[in-house]
């Protein structure tokens, strides 16, 4: 961010000094002194005073002299303040509008629009903010899915096509698959569902929601999960196996702890449930005991894998830092 800013302060104010007149008066103001207000901006911004940074950008822009593209540039300065750190969007929509009338060829037009069509979205103004997209040329190459298939839908352009749907509905649950597969009404409504979301998708994009850092945040956060828990599918719980013969031994030496836990979860009586033949008791607790078993081996092998990964990238836990 710092980088950025002084980017745009390069821009704003070249090293040589120039003398500024205005309005008949003969007010030399340098430089020097300008950019020290953008400076002072800087300064307070950092320390969470953007009230008073506001102010300073405000003279700057304010002074007798300065051209209309040095103008835009703090437009577009103060355009961001507004938007990242005040969170006042209706002030943030000004000065970006401010930055594009000042300098119609802006070398951050892209940004500008951008923010533009974020700032009507979260004052609700999405009808304007899909006028101010479908104006944006830039935004028209945005990807595409093509699936095969023939068009059952259209959103903004953008054409859905019953594969792009089937597709969608083959990452369902097998089950919740089956509803759709002959029914053209069912499909129907999950279209409907799918333009709906697809709606609500691309209002929070104009929004700008992909860039906002708590969200960000816990998108990684969520990727991190679905990270971890494949590579504990793949690593750990897929690579366990049972054999019948390990079911068969911990029947064979647990078998009246078994009919205890069988006959608790019948609620029935443990006399009835020991009576019944072996063969009978092992067929109704051969799951339970191979999930145990599984379950058991799978810690165990997670236990060497994390032994392993922390002597080879040499982890030290300092538990001594935890009062005890």
């Amino acid at each position: 961010m710092r980088k950025v800013f002084f980017f745009y302060l390069m821009m704003i104010f070249p090293v040589a000094p120039v003398i500024m007149t205005g309005c008949g008066k003969n007010t030399a103001i340098t430089n020097e002194e300008v950019t020290a207000r953008i400076s002072l901006a800087a300064q307070m911004m950092d320390k969470g005073l953007y009230d008073e940074a506001s102010v300073e950008y405000r003279a700057a822009f304010n002074t007798i002299g300065v051209s209309n593209k040095k103008r835009a540039n703090i437009s577009y300065l103060l355009g961001n303040l507004y938007f990242e750190k005040m969170k006042n969007y209706e002030k943030a929509l000004g000065w970006y509008i401010r930055a594009k009338h000042y300098d119609p060829q802006s070398p951050v037009m892209q940004q500008l629009t951008e923010r533009t069509v974020s700032c009507l979205e979260r004052i609700g103004r999405s009808l304007d903010a899909q006028n101010v997209l479908s104006g944006a040329t830039y935004l028209a190459g945005e990807e595409t899915r093509r699936e095969p298939g023939k068009i059952v839908a259209q959103i903004e352009g953008r054409s859905i096509t019953m594969g792009e749907l089937d597709n969608e509905i083959q990452k369902l649950p097998p089950e919740e698959q089956k509803k759709y597969r002959d029914n053209p009404e069912a499909k129907l409504e999950f279209l409907r569902q799918y333009v709906n979301n697809e709606l609500l998708f691309n209002m929070a994009k104009r929004a700008d929601y992909q860039k906002d850092p708590r969200l960000r945040e816990r998108v990684e956060n969520f990727e991190k999960m679905l990270m971890v828990s494949r590579i504990y599918k793949e690593r750990v719980a897929d690579a366990v196996n049972i054999t019948p013969e390990e079911v068969r031994q911990y029947f064979e030496a647990h078998k009246a702890d078994l009919a205890k836990a069988l006959a608790r979860d019948n609620n029935t009586s443990d006399t009835k449930t020991s009576a019944l033949p072996d063969r009978e008791l092992f067929e109704k607790t051969a799951p339970r005991i191979a999930t145990l078993l599984k379950t058991q081996k799978a810690q165990e092998k997670e236990s060497r894998l994390i032994e392993e990964l922390m002597r080879t990238q040499k982890v030290v836990i300092y538990d001594g830092e935890f009062g005890k």
